[in-house]
């Protein structure tokens, strides 16, 4: 093996601490367009979205985080440009996604959507205003569209409502008097795997991926074709591989694998692709992982269960015997006397 070899072998297996992190958010994932593009394209199975391209999807997250004074960590904002079938520009709409990667229920997501929705409209009008004077008061005036999207990949059911006046009190009886809207939920668990394979792109993969949260989904995973998940990832830009990796670092050390094999199967799928992966899908056993650990927790706790006891019974012991020599000690006084 040449010594340049060893080197990009050696970069290959070596830890990357830019891996060594928190779960990989849908912001890490949707601040990439092309990622964002097939999201919106293939998955919300909105019309006006068919023909979006990378090139049409601008991030202004941070703008608008900027307005609210807070910060949510996995909220994106994307200026969208809609075309036609022909390529001819129409329109710009904004897209809210939120919801945490991995993230339970939130019951309180169409109040936070409409603190974004709000925070856009008025930055709007203001740039309007400013390139014709109270344009907004105009009766022609209109306001962008914004569809607001729940990426959800929790593995309970969502249950929340779709509404904003279901979180308001009264909204039946003054109903008319009540601002309303209704929001998309995306969730990974609502395609099979097959159903995500038939996809071929890249976001299929990191679904499929990110699907992955129990022992029955891992095996689940071993049955997507190697072949076609090879492919997607050799044929992936390097900023998607990258993101391939960190939710990949992230479901390893999840699995309890050693952070070394977790390292080495991270340099291997870096150098080979991601066929290393189902060579290695044994030392990903979180079934056997977990029947170990509980194994070892509830003999560890029969364990102390019996030196408690053991201890209880000395010492229940300890004091029958200094109750004894007591008793003893008060005849002997009582003969002596």
């Amino acid at each position: 093996m040449s010594r340049k070899t060893q080197n990009k072998r050696k970069r290959d297996t070596a830890y990357h601490p830019e891996l060594h992190t928190r779960d990989v958010n849908s912001r890490e994932i949707f601040k990439n367009d092309t990622l964002a593009s097939q999201f919106l394209r293939n998955y919300t199975n909105i019309p006006l979205f068919a023909n979006v391209r990378p090139e049409d999807i601008r991030d202004v997250s941070s703008k608008y985080r900027a307005f609210l004074g807070v910060e949510y960590e996995a909220d994106t904002i994307k200026k969208v440009y809609i075309r036609d079938a022909d390529g001819t520009l129409k329109k710009e709409v904004y897209v809210i996604s939120l919801i945490e990667h991995k993230s339970d229920i939130d019951y309180d997501v169409a109040m936070q959507l409409l603190r974004y929705m709000t925070v856009i409209w008025q930055d709007y009008k203001e740039m309007q205003n400013k390139k014709d004077a109270d344009s907004s008061k105009r009766k022609n005036f209109r306001y962008p569209l914004i569809v607001p999207i729940v990426y959800y990949e929790g593995t309970r059911k969502w249950t929340v409502d779709f509404h904003l006046k279901d979180r308001i009190e009264f909204a039946e009886q003054m109903e008319k008097y009540i601002p309303d809207f209704s929001y998309e939920v995306v969730s990974v668990n609502q395609y099979t795997n097959e159903e995500l394979s038939m996809k071929r792109d890249e976001m299929s993969l990191v679904m499929l991926i990110n699907k992955i949260q129990t022992p029955e989904d891992c095996e689940n995973f071993r049955k997507v074709s190697e072949e076609l998940v090879n492919s997607i990832y050799s044929n992936a830009p390097e900023a998607i591989k990258e993101i391939y990796k960190k939710i990949l670092w992230t479901l390893l050390i999840k699995m309890n694998v050693p952070v070394d094999e977790a390292r080495e199967m991270m340099g291997e799928i870096g150098g080979r692709g991601m066929g290393y992966l189902f060579e290695n899908m044994e030392k990903m056993d979180i079934q056997a992982e977990r029947r170990n650990t509980q194994r070892e927790r509830e003999r560890a706790d029969a364990e102390k269960k019996r030196a408690d006891a053991e201890k209880e019974r000395a010492d229940a012991a300890e004091l029958e015997i200094q109750r004894l020599k007591r008793e003893l000690e008060k005849r002997a006084n009582v003969t002596e006397n």
